[in-house]
């Protein structure tokens, strides 16, 4: 009987011990982030952001600080090794995160608030349409992928929208699909 009692919590710590996960909490710049990283998504985005952040700036990237907390868990690490990575450079200092648009494999530039060009975008779409025609677009279509880029590289919205106007043609179409002359 004494030896069953013993063995009860034994078996219990080991059961405990069988589902816990190692685990990591990650500071960046000051604020702790929700997610519980393992130990190598944690090396990878630490990487994949220096590497990023060098080649952004060469010779100048520095990262900024980051400290991991060891913690044991029930739940296992669920966090993504590229959503780390990319809270990384969101607070690199030099690098920015920004919007590349291009337009038939031709790079236009990078702007930093992508609303705001979609919005100009559209505006000069329906600005010129003409009368009968009831959707436009541009062709060749216009890409915007999200990058990061040195700080301070952004153009306006406005002359985005500029040199977007430059580059395509504005279809425009009547309500049964018809192509209208502009």
């Amino acid at each position: 009987m004494n030896r069953q009692a013993l063995l009860l919590p034994l078996a219990l710590l080991l059961l405990l011990c069988a589902n816990l996960h190692l685990c990591c909490r990650v500071c960046i710049g000051g604020v702790w982030d929700s997610e519980l990283y393992s130990l190598s998504s944690l090396l990878r985005a630490k990487h994949a952001a220096h590497e990023t952040a060098e080649e952004i700036c060469p010779h100048n990237a520095r990262l900024p600080g980051i400290r991991e907390r060891l913690v044991l868990s029930l739940q296992a690490p669920r966090g993504d090794s590229r959503r780390l990575s990319a809270l990384i450079l969101d607070r690199t200092p030099g690098v920015s995160p920004l919007y590349a648009v291009s337009a038939d494999g031709r790079s236009l530039g990078v702007v930093a608030d992508r609303d705001k060009l979609e919005e100009r975008l559209r505006a000069m779409l329906y600005a010129l349409m003409p009368e009968g025609a009831a959707r436009a677009r541009f062709s060749p279509a216009v890409e915007i992928t999200p990058v990061y880029s040195r700080s301070g590289r952004a153009m306006s919205p406005t002359d985005m929208a500029l040199a977007v106007s430059g580059a395509v043609n504005a279809l425009y179409f009547d309500r049964d699909g018809l192509p209208v002359q502009g």
